[in-house]
């Protein structure tokens, strides 16, 4: 089996798939020391691609921002790099979060909590201005009825930005996206009153982003 091969079967035939979240999280214990370097052999970029978009709403740099799902701060790097002084870390793993603590002002806070659809997160509502997902939003990772719980913590006009696998690749790894159940939990969020979709991110497909495959960016404005 090629390197290639070996990325394609730890990303779709073992991270991505169904598990329940215990089972994700001690996955994450056990690639935590060597998950950075994973992320090199999957040609994974989300990170990149998101903290780019995320460029284009010209937000200041002194913004609250929620990295969810931060893991070993991939993306918190490129916002530290990118000025953004004002960055918070929130992970379920803390194996994973233990490696952004490590990182040099690049997070102000961290936590470790699980976000999940009937619990809310430990942080007070209306918190953030920005909250992000680099990679948490993929299949078998934060499920789509549990970003209401982000939602809570995320001011009125603030926004919520993702990233994720290309639609055609999510509903053949996970049973969570067939049957349209992705959308349409986002679409009903919108009849709630949660959130809009910003325009042209609903989503905004980048090519290049994970195995030489596209990725799906969103943007919602919190209303």
């Amino acid at each position: 089996m090629s390197d290639l091969e070996e990325a394609k079967n730890f990303v779709y035939n073992i991270l991505l798939t169904d598990k329940t979240t215990e089972n994700q999280i001690e996955l994450y214990d056990e690639i935590a020391d060597t998950y950075d370097q994973k992320c090199v052999e999957t040609l994974y970029y989300f990170p990149e691609i998101l903290s780019r978009e995320l460029e284009t709403f010209n937000l200041p740099r002194d913004s609250k921002i929620l990295d969810v799902g931060a893991g070993t701060g991939l993306l918190g790097k490129l916002l530290h790099a990118s000025k953004y002084t004002n960055v918070d870390a929130l992970d379920g793993c803390a194996t994973m979060l233990e490696h952004a603590r490590k990182l040099t002002g690049v997070y102000k806070n961290y936590t470790q909590a699980l976000v999940v659809a009937d619990k809310e997160l430990p942080i007070p509502a209306k918190t953030y201005d920005i909250a992000l997902m680099s990679g948490s939003a993929s299949p078998a990772h934060i499920d789509v009825t549990a970003y209401k719980q982000i939602i809570r913590v995320v001011k009125p006009g603030g926004i919520i930005g993702w990233i994720l696998e290309d639609a055609d690749t999510c509903v053949e790894v996970n049973s969570r996206f067939q049957d349209d159940f992705y959308m349409k939990t986002l679409q009903k969020f919108v009849d709630e009153k949660l959130w809009v979709a910003v325009d042209g991110y609903n989503p905004k497909t980048i090519a290049n982003a994970l195995l030489n495959r596209p990725g799906d960016v969103f943007f919602y404005k919190v209303l």
